[in-house]
């Protein structure tokens, strides 16, 4: 029989073995019983597609008005939204769409049967397959479900502008790992031809091309790998106004560097008639000199030098054990400052050379798998591309041959958690250096890894770091005290501020004050260019390395708990015995969005809370546990010793 909890009768449409379909990857198609069913286009298209895209789970009448209406809301809302639900009803079955005692409405349909939400899950089962042949497989199945652009014609800003985008970025993904299974088996010519019409569609995207070059390359065909990276950059420099990245000039430098003889010795020459020494067989691999340099403005972490200092050179007295040193620490707290100011104050005692990686744990774009990391690094210390191993395991293997004996200096940026870490730790004599939001506990119970907290700033440092920041030391003391204190000395939150105070900063200081005082989201006050400088976004990368319980304990907690606040208190607001919460509280605390606090207390930072509590608003009005949580608070500001 179909899967369907319904219980209508044999004459309504949607009964028991009617099976329900729905694809959003292209036009609306929806498919009832085997036939076709036309959903009339407009608002009931976009509410159809919104609770496909969360089968078997509630969507609130908040989440599905801003699908539908966006900014332009109903007088009345949820009367709005029912009367749609109604509609819906009579043509796919009463039973069909559930009115959920909580509030909001659950569309009764299998995950597999909405090939939006098939395609997510076949993707996120493609790392998690070991075999390149199962890999290829599900890659295979996820691509035969696209069938365009993702909610075509269905009239929902919010799907195009929010969710069309993601599963646009999981498509071309999903694209760029097909070519890589083709370059890893040798199927060059395939990978090619693969890549020709995937840059057509997406011609703005760098990796894409910066595959063809090197797929192009590895056919034998230079000259038409040289036409590529003309054509792209020009495109870019029309289109953009930038130059090539990074990848894309490493490939455009192999490119130029390949398959050239070397140059006829000079017949006249007598030295070179002299010289009887055989030439080596390839050129002697550049010292890789990764590091980017440190940043421009630099005060505080005193302490935390001083520990890095004290671990490196007790390090170097037990060179047989490969070293690493975690930075962890909230997000802007600072972390990649401080290890790149270190790293090159350290740099000459590795002459080896230096690897630097952004393992994009936590943005932007998706994390780095280990895999393509160990690409990178192996390529870094000069092995041929064609000489680099398939798997993972291999690859780790040959980065730890060619650093054996050697002292190499890595610093693994933004990573996101000790798996993505593992395979690329070198063996004995070079140093690791990782950064992470996450407390990586992992890497120090296996690795012996020797972890370093980063807090905020003292106040000093914060108002050093500001007046460095300015264009003028003409501030007052106190305003920039106070301002530090609103940005709660986390130092990007602080260049933020200093870089919104434009070329008259008492007067912009002043103002930004009055704006974080007054401001219903202060967040939003501190955002300025792209997302490496909005405090809201780097906070938004930690939220979403959450699972389902602690995004919603975040939520919650930070709705109701603003000091600090005891593991009863968390269990009563989370509906659960403190038992069960202390591994949700811990999580939180792992990914530095709570502090933990003597012993099994917890506090927010206030930025962190004020994210927490914008998210939180998004879920809608007030829930009945909500409103129960009024009789818990006083157990938030309870001593230690009461509990």
């Amino acid at each position: 029989m179909a899967y369907s909890r319904s219980t209508g009768g044999l004459g309504e449409p949607g009964g028991p073995t009617e099976e329900l379909e729905i694809a959003l990857l292209g036009p609306l198609r929806v498919r009832l019983g085997g036939h076709d069913l036309a959903i009339p286009a407009g608002r009931l298209q976009a509410v159809l597609a919104m609770l496909a895209m969360e089968p078997g789970r509630a969507v609130s009448n908040g989440r599905l008005a801003r699908a539908v209406w966006g900014e332009d809301l109903p007088v009345n809302v949820r009367k709005s939204v029912q009367t749609h639900i109604v509609r819906l009803r009579r043509l796919l079955g009463r039973s069909r769409i559930r009115t959920e005692p909580g509030g909001g409405y659950l569309l009764d349909v299998r995950p597999a049967q909405v090939d939006a939400v098939r395609f997510g899950e076949l993707l996120a089962a493609v790392p998690l397959e070991p075999d390149p042949g199962g890999q290829r497989r599900l890659l295979a199945e996820a691509l035969q479900l696209w069938r365009g652009a993702p909610f075509e014609g269905v009239g929902s800003q919010w799907l195009d502008e929010v969710e069309s985008t993601r599963m646009v970025e999981l498509y071309v993904s999903a694209r760029e790992h097909w070519v890589d299974l083709d370059l890893a088996a040798g199927r060059h010519d395939a990978a090619v031809a693969e890549l020709r019409e995937v840059t057509a569609r997406y011609p703005l995207r760098e990796a894409l091309w910066s595959r063809l070059l090197l797929a192009l390359r590895l056919s034998g065909r230079q000259a038409e790998a040289l036409a590529c990276y003309e054509e792209v950059r020009v495109l870019l420099a029309d289109q953009l106004g930038v130059d090539p990245g990074p990848e894309l000039k490493r490939q455009y430098s192999e490119l130029l560097h390949s398959g050239q003889p070397a140059p006829a010795p000079d017949s006249g020459s007598s030295a070179a008639a002299e010289d009887n020494t055989p030439a080596p067989d390839h050129p002697p691999a550049a010292v890789p000199r990764q590091l980017p340099a440190a940043r421009g403005v630099f005060v505080g972490r005193g302490r935390e030098l001083r520990v890095m200092d004290e671990l490196f050179d007790s390090a170097a007295d037990e060179p047989a054990e490969p070293e690493m040193i975690v930075l962890h620490g909230l997000g802007g707290i600072g972390k990649t400052a401080l290890a790149l100011h270190w790293v090159h104050s350290v740099r000459e005692r590795f002459p080896d050379g230096q690897l630097f990686i952004d393992l994009q744990g936590y943005g932007p774009g998706e994390p780095v798998d280990p895999a393509s990391a160990l690409h990178s690094l192996l390529v870094g210390v000069g092995l041929p591309e064609a000489q680099i191993p398939d798997d993972v395991e291999a690859r780790s293997s040959m980065l730890r041959t060619m650093l054996a004996d050697r002292q190499a200096l890595l610093v693994l940026d933004n990573a996101l958690n000790a798996d993505q870490v593992r395979p690329l730790i070198p063996g004995p004599g070079s140093l690791s250096v990782v950064t992470s939001r996450n407390e990586l506990h992992g890497l120090a119970v296996r690795e012996g890894a020797d972890r370093i907290a980063l807090d905020e700033l003292t106040s000093a440092e914060s108002k050093a770091l500001l007046r460095a920041r300015l264009a003028t030391q003409d501030v007052g003391d106190n305003l920039l005290a106070e301002l530090a204190n609103l940005c709660g000395h986390v130092p990007l939150a602080l260049s933020i501020a200093a870089e919104r105070s434009g070329s008259a900063p008492e007067a912009q200081i002043t103002a930004l004050i009055d704006e974080l005082r007054t401001r219903h989201h202060p967040l939003a006050a501190l955002a300025v260019g792209d997302e490496s400088g909005d405090l809201r976004a780097v906070f938004a990368r930690s939220y979403q390395a959450l699972g389902p319980r602690a995004a919603q304990a975040f939520r919650v907690l930070g709705r109701h708990l603003g000091s600090q606040f005891g593991l009863p208190a968390a269990a009563a607001l989370l509906g659960t015995t403190p038992y069960d919460a202390v591994p949700v509280l811990e999580s939180l605390a792992d990914q530095h969005l709570l502090s933990r606090v003597d012993g099994r207390r917890f506090e927010f930072h206030d930025l962190v809370r004020a994210y927490a509590v914008e998210l939180a608003h998004h879920d809608g009005p007030p829930t009945a546990r909500d409103r129960a949580a009024r009789n818990v608070l006083p157990l938030a500001t309870r001593s230690p010793a009461t509990y």
